[in-house]
């Protein structure tokens, strides 16, 4: 129903609560509610990046947090305040009457600015059309390997757009589109870490295979077979002091940044040291151990700490449980691992992350400025 001065009511107020979210109908599209210190904000529902529902995220403060990739939104602007997303959203012009909520598009003049600032935001990072070189299943595990070809189409097989290597620093991730997805909740497109390293003539990821969609798709598919990659992202990479060691605490599957970061040290010679734990559930469960080891003997300044949480056969001669407050000061005391002026990576799903967090802060005393995070959710 349009109201006065070309408001549309859209929704009840009693509908929509304090810090929630709520889908609602306006001409020709769909729009997003949230309410926020008892005032109402309305913006584009479906996410600019790669279609996403924003009802379906989540509202912290202001921002609202698409539940595919992780972009954040400013719901009283609809702009861009965490990538992957690039381009704003559209808000809208709100009030109350009573239980109503009425909306209405903004005045030409600040469309005029919304598009004009999507228009100088940054040009999203190039797709490239790679080949599937290889996909191999971990023994044991519900672990997958995959490798594409390096060079690919540049531009996503547009015209006009040559072959071209696909660039990236180690410890970066891109967004693969498979093609075939369908009715996944997640959507049709998953980002993953390149584990690969910018040394090697391959760019290749690894993940659990999950029943979902995406992952039977992703499982299937033949040699051969054309996938898009949009990237690289991310800023979850070695920093450039090399006379400060790096030390990075992995949990499973959160390992596949660090294979990046070491193959690249170890080719390069950089004269970083580099101290990793790696924790996994069994021996079973170690991806790229024997790769591990033989850089390690190739790199002298590169130690690796395994260690399983699960009983075995009696077999297992590294480390035993979770990553901890004594694991981690029983290696950090020489003076080439100064607890002090390490640098600290942190990779894994969310209970082990949030776990090691704590030991640094907590623990140790690590300052926030010395700790990167990298969040896998296992989807």
């Amino acid at each position: 129903m349009v109201e006065g001065d070309g408001y549309q009511a859209v929704a009840n107020k009693k509908d929509l609560q304090e810090g929630g979210l709520l889908k609602a109908e306006f001409p020709g599209k769909s729009i997003v509610l949230s309410m926020v210190k008892g005032k109402v904000y309305a913006i584009d529902a479906v996410c600019s990046h790669e279609g996403g529902p924003l009802e379906d995220g989540t509202l912290d403060g202001y921002e609202v947090e698409c539940p595919w990739h992780g972009s954040k939104f400013d719901v009283r602007t609809g702009e861009v305040t965490n990538p992957p997303a690039e381009t704003p959203q559209l808000a809208y012009e709100v009030k109350v009457e009573g239980d109503k909520i009425l909306v209405k598009e903004k005045s030409k003049s600040g469309i005029a600015d919304e598009q004009a600032a999507a228009t100088t935001a940054k040009k999203g990072p190039p797709l490239h059309e790679v080949t599937l070189l290889e996909k191999k299943k971990i023994e044991g595990t519900d672990m997958m390997s995959f490798k594409f070809s390096k060079q690919g189409t540049h531009g996503g097989g547009e015209p006009g757009n040559g072959t071209k290597s696909l660039e990236y620093t180690a410890g970066q991730y891109g967004y693969f589109d498979i093609g075939g997805v369908k009715d996944d909740p997640k959507g049709p497109i998953r980002h993953f870490t390149i584990a690969s390293s910018p040394t090697e003539d391959f760019i290749m990821i690894s993940t659990r295979i999950r029943d979902t969609p995406y992952k039977k798709r992703l499982s299937s598919l033949e040699e051969g077979v054309k996938v898009k990659v949009k990237g690289p992202e991310g800023r979850f990479v070695l920093h450039e002091d090399n006379s400060k060691a790096a030390v990075f605490l992995s949990g499973g599957i959160g390992v596949t940044p660090f294979r990046s970061m070491i193959k690249y040290a170890t080719d390069k010679q950089l004269s970083i040291k580099i101290l990793m734990f790696d924790s996994n559930r069994n021996q079973q469960n170690i991806l790229y151990k024997k790769e591990f080891d033989e850089w390690a003997n190739a790199n002298r300044n590169l130690k690796i700490v395994y260690t399983i949480t699960e009983n075995d056969d009696g077999t297992w001669k590294g480390e035993r449980g979770r990553i901890d407050k004594g694991m981690l000061t029983k290696y950090l005391t020489s003076n080439a691992y100064d607890i002090n002026r390490s640098n600290y990576y942190v990779c894994g799903p969310p209970a082990m992350l949030n776990h090691c967090i704590q030991i640094l802060e907590d623990d140790l005393n690590i300052t926030k400025e010395r700790i990167k995070v990298e969040e896998f959710t296992g989807y």
